[in-house]
């Protein structure tokens, strides 16, 4: 069998691209606790929430530690202090841009192919009766019964 010089080309441009694949991928892994650059004095990068600690422009760190159960353990303080600005005499303003002169704008769409579903719920009589004049159309007939192709 005779590989002709196309596939010698396009296989050693594919093996190249596997080396270089496995040369970028073979870089010095980063570790995920080395010294910070920008905080000297921090062991480990911090990470603080707000309310649970400070970090100074030096970078040192101060956690805020409470007493677990009345245990001498002392372990970082999960809570973190709330505060919004409304009251039950101030509270948060909500309001929709419409108002009983400018409504909530709808559109009923309906066709003669289409037309509006109109349930009927209850009737109530009040005063003198007057009739509900209704048009029932049949349904057209259909091959076979059942719901399905006509």
């Amino acid at each position: 069998m005779t590989i002709d010089r196309y596939t010698r080309c396009v296989l050693t441009v594919i093996a190249g691209c596997l080396l270089w694949i496995c040369v970028m991928g073979s870089g010095s892994s980063l570790s995920a606790q080395a010294r910070s650059r920008t905080f000297p004095n921090a062991d480990v990068q911090p990470v603080i929430l707000v309310g649970t600690g400070v970090l100074d422009a030096a970078g040192t760190v101060t956690v805020n530690f409470a007493n677990q159960g009345g245990s001498r353990l002392a372990v970082t303080d999960p809570t973190v202090p709330v505060s919004l600005p409304y009251t039950t005499e101030r509270p948060l303003p909500v309001g929709l841009p419409y108002s009983a002169s400018k409504p909530i704008p709808a559109l009923l769409t309906y066709s003669a192919r289409e037309p509006l579903p109109v349930e009927i719920a209850s009737v109530k009589k009040t005063g003198e009766w007057e009739p509900i004049r209704a048009s029932v159309e049949d349904a057209p007939l259909r091959r076979q019964p059942g719901i399905g192709k006509q």
